[in-house]
């Protein structure tokens, strides 16, 4: 005959104990798991925001460097980075023992084109042919630049004469092929020219690259002097 309180309910007891806490470390671990997950989510979030905005900063870095090296005007490299560039090549070709080619070039007769057609016709014309010079700089270590008003100038790593020659006529040729109308240019073809002078030179220890520039300057005062729309070497 059953009597209450014969039956051993400790088994049940500790197996409702055993199951109960087996649950709550289930309970515990999905939600350390769910914290896990949570904490990568974020943390991917936040290298994506960090990558993002290296991105914009480092771009933003590149733009700011690229307008402080641009002649608002043309388009092309400044006098500073012209200065910049010339001065690291300079130190290079002393260590290397190599050599540097130089172009100097004035438009031709470029005060009576402002004066008989405007400085908004002489501002378009500069930057026409500032950038048609640009366009003759085939390799990279080459760099175009405007020296001060109508004048640009080029600078020609490891060039000798005879390649400076080359891409001097090359820039003449260019030039004359735009075709720009300037009735009132000494040069009697009536279309804008320059007059270019080159020079290259292999640096020595404690040389100045002011230097280069001078026999350049030189030679551009001869092409002037022989009527223009010339290279002198």
């Amino acid at each position: 005959m059953f009597e209450p309180g014969s039956v051993d309910f400790s088994f049940d007891t500790q197996f409702q104990r055993s199951y109960g806490e087996l649950v709550s470390r289930v309970i515990e671990q999905q939600a350390e798991l769910a914290d896990h997950q949570l904490n990568e989510q974020l943390l991917k979030a936040l290298i994506r925001e960090f990558v993002e905005s290296e991105r914009q900063l480092a771009e933003a870095h590149r733009q700011l460097l690229t307008i402080s090296r641009t002649d608002a005007l043309t388009g092309i490299a400044n006098r500073r980075w012209f200065d910049e560039v010339l001065t690291a090549e300079w130190s290079r070709a002393v260590r290397s023992g190599g050599v540097i080619g130089l172009l100097l070039m004035d438009i031709d007769s470029f005060k009576l084109f402002n004066d008989n057609y405007g400085h908004p016709a002489g501002d378009d014309c500069l930057r026409k042919v500032a950038q048609t010079v640009s366009g003759v700089m085939h390799r990279s270590p080459d760099l175009a630049a405007r020296y001060g008003g109508e004048e640009l100038v080029c600078v020609l790593p490891e060039t000798n004469l005879a390649g400076v020659d080359k891409v001097g006529h090359e820039i003449l040729e260019a030039v004359r092929a735009l075709r720009l109308p300037h009735a009132f240019s000494k040069v009697p073809d009536g279309i804008v020219t320059v007059s270019i002078g080159g020079a290259s030179l292999s640096p020595t220890p404690g040389s100045d690259p002011g230097a280069l520039l001078k026999q350049a300057d030189a030679m551009l005062y001869q092409s002037k002097e022989n009527g223009r729309n010339r290279l002198t070497l």
